[in-house]
């Protein structure tokens, strides 16, 4: 939680698969990238409001009920990030990404986020709207 009952963070589960999100979506290297990979998840992160990722591998959109619990669920307010696991988990609800997309703008221009010469790194090609 955050001081004086604000509330929480984005839990850190989701940052983890927004990660994995971005890997699999912006990068064909075998090896993760770091420095290219957190200047990604750094933006992405800033577009929070429009986050809506999810993953198919485990639940099938055949099924009928499934699939009508996943169109609703990807209605609900953004960002929306679903545990590829458990469609019922959505990770992206009820935190502060407002604070967290602050903090990511102030580190795009972070050392860690520059080249040896002092260009920026640019992020993978990783659309907010995933799978």
């Amino acid at each position: 939680k955050m001081p004086g009952g604000r509330g929480s963070l984005p839990p850190q589960h989701g940052l983890e698969l927004l990660t994995v999100y971005a890997w699999e979506q912006g990068s064909q290297d075998l090896q993760f990238n770091m420095a290219t990979g957190f200047r990604t998840v750094l933006e992405l992160v800033t577009q929070y409001h429009q986050l809506c990722i999810y993953w198919t591998v485990n639940y099938s959109t055949e099924d009928e009920t499934i699939r009508d619990f996943l169109k609703l669920q990807l209605q609900k307010p953004k960002p929306i990030i679903l545990d590829p696991a458990d469609p019922t988990g959505n990770l992206g609800h009820n935190a502060r990404w407002d604070l967290l997309a602050k903090e990511a703008t102030a580190y795009m221009s972070a050392l860690c986020c520059t080249d040896w010469d002092g260009t920026p790194i640019q992020p993978w090609p990783v659309q907010v709207r995933g799978m």
